[in-house]
């Protein structure tokens, strides 16, 4: 029986964690300010790198010019894929909601509050996240 909850336990933590990659690798792929494991906010990348590398401001003009058309081709380029995003991202979500639920069974009164405050804290990121595509 012990053997038995800790494959069940196994199991949920296994899809919870393969729904949180899905999420992070969709996220990823539709956001227009990101690369492969880039930074969030490329305004504020290149605002460093700027300083860092000593650019004058008519090399910043440049780079800003042609930081902004690639962000634009990027964002075209996945604009039809949106629409089967969106429907991949709410089947995500209620499979995740649904394997939570049952991660809830396993886990202690204090384990829950640890991981009502983490799925709380991502929810709020997402929907920044959210929120700066919809304004691109």
């Amino acid at each position: 029986m012990q053997q038995t909850k800790l494959v069940a336990a196994a199991v949920i933590i296994g899809a919870f964690v393969a729904g949180g990659a899905i999420g992070v690798a969709g996220d990823r792929a539709l956001r227009p300010d990101s690369h492969a494991g880039g930074p969030v906010d490329s305004r504020a990348f290149w605002d460093r790198t700027a300083t860092e590398w000593g650019l004058t401001p008519a090399q910043r003009s440049v780079v800003d010019s042609l930081m902004d058309a690639q962000r634009k081709k990027m964002w075209a380029l996945y604009k039809p894929l949106r629409p089967t995003m969106d429907s991949v991202n709410t089947i995500a979500r209620a499979i995740s909601d649904s394997t939570q639920d049952q991660l809830r069974h396993v886990l202690t009164p204090e384990q829950q509050k640890k991981l009502d405050a983490m799925r709380t804290q991502m929810r709020q990121r997402d929907s920044v996240r959210h929120a700066r595509r919809m304004k691109m």
